[in-house]
């Protein structure tokens, strides 16, 4: 009888602890999937990306269906995108340094850029039942702007293990896109084969783990022909090797606050290719719940990478690979964030929240004095910064600042 009372006692822990797992495992791990019953959703949301000194803008509205018809149906999932981006993207061209100064008698510097607008409208769809211990699923994807079409499929699987403790994550994806440059009107090909291992642990009623890595290999057309690089005094179009190989490898903990209601999810990604670029990411969400209808989630989140072997901002001759891309030279950058979701009544909830971020480049140079008249040379003296000379610069150097709106109603 002692034993009996045991194992009730415990069955009936742990059922009072399932409800904790969902605001827990949201942006964990898939567990969560196991702990809530079958559940349809539809969800609209706006974002809008703005970088600073007038450069990239996005308007990017999209749907999201997810269907569930049960154990036996299945669920299928459909997104639905349209992008607007506009402003004026960096060339490549080494940065100059204005004839005129201020008041003060401080030199200001130039980024060379170019205006350009595109629309980029996407869809895809993904289906996956479960069948014993497995949930596969098949992915396809399709999107189109102006100069670029992007095809993808992707087939993936979820392994519970460890009576619904443990879950074993894997997946492929192949891709096959087609640029076609509007300078030149010439269809160019590029292809990835992508392959991603992970594994989800319940470590109890409060706390998850999720350890996971990926490889992407890429190939065929893998030049930006927009951007130029400076040889000499010269500019040339820039080129970069035709395959890539890229790896990640990503850690995410989950914990729950009981008395705060709270839940802290961190998560932690290191990624490396061979084009020697190496990144660090570490984020910081935190879910609080306010009452039975607010939610407030701050997010900080900190990123550094390494540059190309072949980025430089200016060559003293050709050399086989050359790009001048301030994303393929060395940055880094802080976001700081907030979102807000209220809950109309069970199942619909709105959501608000924006995220701004200082990224500032670590390779920089001093911008080219020829455009200085001879009697304003003195103020490249002080080439590091100081008073009366130019700052070092690097397009890298951005403010970004997004907003997002949504409305999800589950049903």
């Amino acid at each position: 009888m002692a034993a009996t009372r045991r194992r009730r006692q415990r069955a009936l822990r742990k059922r009072r602890s399932i409800p904790k797992l969902p605001l827990l495992a949201a942006g964990v791990s898939a567990l969560a999937a196991g702990s809530v019953g079958a559940q349809s959703s539809l969800e609209f949301r706006y974002l809008t990306y703005k970088e600073s000194n007038q450069r990239t803008e996005v308007s990017n509205p999209w749907v999201f269906l997810n269907q569930d018809f049960g154990l036996k149906g299945g669920r299928l999932t459909l997104l639905f995108g349209y992008d607007t981006i506009s402003g004026a993207s960096p060339t490549g061209a080494y940065p100059t340094l204005d004839a005129t100064t201020s008041a003060s008698g401080a030199s200001s510097s130039s980024i060379p850029v170019v205006a350009y607008n595109d629309t980029r409208k996407s869809v895809s769809a993904s289906y996956g039942r479960k069948f014993g211990a497995h949930l596969p699923e098949v992915d396809l994807s399709y999107s189109k702007e102006n100069d670029y079409v992007a095809r993808e499929a992707g087939l993936s699987d979820v392994w519970t293990i460890a009576k619904g403790r443990g879950t074993l994550h894997f997946g492929a994806s192949v891709s096959s896109d087609v640029v076609t440059p509007v300078t030149t009107g010439v269809q160019h090909d590029k292809s990835s084969n992508g392959y991603a291992l992970g594994f989800s642990w319940v470590l109890g009623a409060r706390d998850l783990i999720d350890v996971s890595a990926s490889l992407n290999r890429l190939s065929g057309y893998l030049d930006d022909p927009y951007k130029v690089v400076p040889v000499g005094t010269t500019n040339v179009l820039e080129h970069r090797p035709d395959a890539r190989s890229r790896y990640a490898a990503l850690f995410k903990y989950g914990h729950f606050y009981d008395g705060a209601n709270g839940a802290l999810k961190l998560s932690y990604r290191y990624y490396w290719d061979d084009w020697s670029i190496a990144a660090h990411t570490l984020e910081l969400l935190y879910d609080q719940r306010l009452g039975a209808r607010w939610t407030v989630s701050p997010l900080l989140r900190l990123y550094t990478q390494s540059h190309a072997s072949f980025f430089g901002y200016r060559f003293a001759a050709p050399q086989t690979f050359m790009s001048a891309d301030y994303r393929l030279s060395a940055f880094e950058s802080a976001q700081g964030g907030l979102t807000l979701a209220y809950a109309i009544k069970p199942g619909l909830v709105v959501t608000a929240g924006a995220t701004y971020q200082n990224q500032r480049g670590v390779d920089r140079v001093i911008p080219d004095p020829a455009a200085v008249p001879p009697a304003a040379r003195w103020l490249l003296e002080d080439g590091e910064g100081g008073e009366g000379g130019p700052a070092s610069v690097s397009a890298a150097d951005l403010k970004v600042l997004t907003g997002t709106i949504g409305l999800s109603w589950r049903y």
